[in-house]
């Protein structure tokens, strides 16, 4: 009959496996997912980095074990001790720890869990009450997002900004040990009950009795008085060891029951919020690089209009600047389009802008006869009605360019929301995207941008 208890730990490991292999797997497909142009991967160099390194953590089982607190609460001596030399710069003035600094820790190592090659790292970061904060806060952020296991150090009873720290720390869903140290200070009895408080009540919820310690990671130094054989007497400062032990002892044990599921777990944490980070850039470089094709090309069309004689050579002109616009603006979200897909994608827009009731075709003839005027598809919503004749510059060609580069406009808008949701209009329909593009074109006053722009490139 098998052991019950081994088949159990058996089970665990092999769940433990899967969850690696499985985190494992999302690094590389999201990595291969990404399809980012050049341009994007210059601009996302430090993003793609940082997946490309989690995947490596993961293939080298390394743990980052990182030290917050404020200052003052020996984060670096607690390291130190932990590692058993010198290694951080522990100080008592602020600012001792400017940035992030991480050393392997190789004098332990996870005995079980099938975790004994695991690369333990540890990392001192900046306090969280320094001066000039939000860059080291930001900082710490960072670190805690990498971090595997939090010690959070404290030296007395819990402060109201450590508390808020602390409970900051919980939402990034990472194990955290609560480190009480410079004991040596304290008699045993006030030791004893600022303890108490701190595991019975201060974070009772944040995290459990056993996750917090009591150290004593550098003591004080004392004097002792030495009497010689000759009858002198001479002093001399005795530096205690450090209390580290239980400490020590509560990390590897933390990590010997979830190691790998621990890493697992907080891989694919991370590399989910660095993806959402990854395509916020992508969509935000992308965005831009499309109101740039868009104002381009309206422009291009306004002045196509507003110099072209001739009104079915206004219209034809118009057309094709439209379409040449759509398959730009398809390229840039990496869903090409032909031009008869986007002639209608075209027809689609107009068709709900005339539901709307915000189409207008209007045929004008100067009283010259020299150009007729034809306005084609001019956008008529709240700030874009106003009759072309009040447009203001005395140029009816500018005029209306104006309105032709306007439509091109709304047009350009409808095919980036289009291309963003996947060649999809989505849930709120046409309808509603149009109405909300013609309501941000009131307040945006963009024909009278436009019209000024156009007019320059004109010289009219």
């Amino acid at each position: 009959m098998s052991d019950p208890t081994l088949t159990t730990v058996l089970d665990e490991l092999d769940a433990a496996d899967i969850l690696v292999g499985r985190a494992r797997d999302t690094l590389e497909s999201t990595l291969r997912d990404l399809k980012l142009t050049p341009d994007e991967e210059r601009a996302m160099a430090e993003e793609v980095r940082a997946l490309q390194d989690l995947a490596k953590k993961l293939d080298e089982n390394t743990v980052e074990i990182a030290a917050f607190g404020m200052v003052s609460r020996g984060k670096s001596a607690i390291l130190n001790a932990l590692m058993g030399k010198e290694v951080f710069l522990s100080g008592a003035t602020h600012g001792t720890t400017v940035q992030k600094v991480a050393q392997r820790w190789e004098t332990a190592s996870p005995m079980a869990g099938g975790f004994e090659d695991a690369k333990l790292v540890l990392v001192d970061t900046p306090g969280i009450d320094e001066v000039g904060g939000e860059v080291r806060e930001g900082l710490a952020r960072d670190v805690a997002r990498r971090a595997d296991l939090i010690l959070f150090v404290i030296s007395s009873d819990m402060q109201r900004r450590e508390f808020e720290a602390l409970a900051e720390l919980r939402e990034a869903q990472k194990p955290i040990i609560v480190v009480f140290n410079q004991i040596d200070r304290y008699p045993d009895a006030d030791r004893d009950q600022i303890y108490a408080k701190i595991s019975n009540e201060r974070v009772r919820h944040l995290v459990r009795p056993a996750d917090v310690v009591m150290t004593a990671a550098k003591p004080d130094p004392f004097k002792v008085k030495t009497r010689h054989a000759d009858g002198t007497v001479t002093m001399a400062w005795e530096y205690p060891p450090p209390i580290i032990e239980t400490l020590k002892g509560r990390i590897l044990e933390v990590l010997e029951t979830e190691g790998k599921a621990l890493v697992a777990l907080n891989t694919l944490l991370y590399a989910g919020d660095l993806h959402e980070d990854i395509v916020r850039h992508k969509v935000a470089i992308r965005d831009d690089s499309a109101n740039r094709l868009i104002w381009n090309f309206a422009i291009a069309k306004g002045a196509a209009v507003a110099l072209n004689p001739i009104p079915v050579a206004d219209m034809a002109g118009g057309l094709a600047v439209d379409v040449g616009m759509i398959v730009a603006l398809s390229k840039v979200y990496g869903i090409p389009l032909t031009k008869q897909t986007a002639i209608g994608l075209i027809k689609d827009v107009v068709k709900a802008l005339g539901a709307l009731g915000a189409v207008e075709v209007a045929t004008k003839l100067l009283a010259s006869g020299v150009k007729a005027t034809l306005g084609g598809i001019t956008v008529l919503s709240g700030s874009l009605a106003l009759p072309l004749t009040v447009l203001g510059y005395g140029a009816i060609g500018v005029a209306q360019g104006a309105a032709a580069a306007g439509t091109s406009y709304i047009l350009g808008q409808a095919a980036k929301i289009y291309l963003q949701q996947g060649c999809q209009w989505g849930p709120r329909g046409i309808k509603t995207v149009i109405a909300e593009i013609l309501a941000q074109a009131k307040v945006d006053s963009v024909v009278e941008r436009l019209r000024d722009d156009l007019k320059k490139k004109v010289g009219k």
